[in-house]
């Protein structure tokens, strides 16, 4: 394929309150080899330097590549954000990058060939874990959680759920057309965008194509969403930390129940898959019930929501939460110094042998 036949894409890089990851983050964007080739470095409206940091490369930038540094005007979740800067995306292929972890330089290329050849919707690949420090932990990585059918994703669906493809956001592209599809509202605060996609590609009936190439370092740190460890002591503001972190992920996950009830509506009659509109409305009231568990249920609220509830995982979250807020929190911190205490009992007992 000649240059002049090789299509435009975006390489759009997403951070949050990542400063100190986001230099070598924007390292990788600024060296990937395929060209013609947009970069947006977008900042969810951070709290620390990250945007700074980001306008600072952006005008030191010598590169082929276009360079665009903006930031939101107020923090959107990672649903509306990509949104937000696919909608000024001027490429035809959109690749979504992390703002701590970084990508291989052939990853746009290696993308945009099995794009053009396969003409799928979505794609994604293995990648390498590497630690804060970058380290590598291990490598060609995926996520086998995404290919279970016990992922709560998959159980929305009522359609065999090998059927179902999910992509791993972490190393991600889509198709520009995709979001013409997407309708969100300024209410949709969803924490990760690529479950939301997932669900999208499937309803309409799109193919979604992994690459068993490793295209991208994936950094385990206390920042991310999913592979979080948590280091250093755990105090009551710890666990105050934590439960407001929980609030804020069951919004999150109630609203996404919302846009793939949404979804189903406008494209789930054509689809070849079906959502479980039942399991999907289940989930949304026991994500909002957890959302507000804290901050306006009633005592009553919570007792009419225990008596109604039969799994077992949801008793086991709630009954210690009929406790009063800072009970609760400091019986938490008592318990997990318990555990710790015994953990070095054993420990030590072992060695001693």
């Amino acid at each position: 394929m000649s240059d002049n036949e090789k299509p435009l894409v975006t390489f759009a890089l997403f951070a949050y309150n990542q400063e100190q990851f986001v230099r070598e983050a924007i390292e990788g964007a600024f060296a990937q080899t395929y060209e013609p080739l947009e970069i947006i470095l977008s900042d969810d409206c951070s709290m620390d330097r990250t945007f700074e940091i980001m306008q600072e490369m952006a005008a030191g930038y010598e590169g082929p590549h276009r360079v665009l540094a903006r930031k939101t005007q107020a923090n959107r979740g990672s649903l509306l954000h990509v949104a937000e800067v696919a909608a000024i995306a001027h490429g035809a292929l959109l690749i979504l990058a992390a703002g701590d972890d970084v990508s291989i330089s052939n990853r746009t290329e290696k993308l945009v060939m099995t794009w053009m050849t396969t003409r799928a919707w979505g794609l994604y690949s293995r990648h390498d874990r590497i630690s804060e420090s970058g380290a590598i932990i291990s490598r060609r990585d995926e996520v086998k959680i995404l290919t279970s059918p016990q992922y709560r994703l998959r159980q929305y669906f009522l359609t065999r759920r090998d059927e179902i493809r999910i992509i791993h956001g972490a190393t991600s592209a889509y198709d520009r057309r995709l979001f013409d599809f997407l309708d969100t509202t300024p209410a949709d605060y969803i924490l990760s965008e690529d479950g939301a996609l997932s669900v999208l590609l499937n309803l309409l009936n799109k193919e979604i194509k992994f690459l068993d190439d490793s295209l991208v370092l994936y950094r385990e740190s206390e920042q991310s969403l999913t592979q979080g460890t948590r280091s250093g002591p755990f105090t009551y503001k710890t666990a105050r930390s934590d439960e407001l972190a929980i609030q804020r992920f069951a919004r999150s996950q109630a609203n996404r129940c919302n846009l793939f009830l949404r979804m189903n509506d406008k494209y789930g009659q054509e689809s070849k898959v079906t959502l479980d509109v039942a399991a999907i409305q289940d989930d949304r009231e026991r994500q909002t019930i957890r959302s507000k568990w804290w901050c306006s249920l009633t005592l009553c609220d919570k007792f009419n929501y225990l008596l109604r509830v039969r799994n077992l995982q949801d008793q086991k979250w709630s009954i210690p939460r009929m406790l009063p807020n800072p009970i609760f929190l400091y019986t938490k911190v008592l318990f997990k110094k318990i555990v710790n205490i015994k953990k070095y009992v054993f420990i030590k007992a072992k060695w001693s042998k």
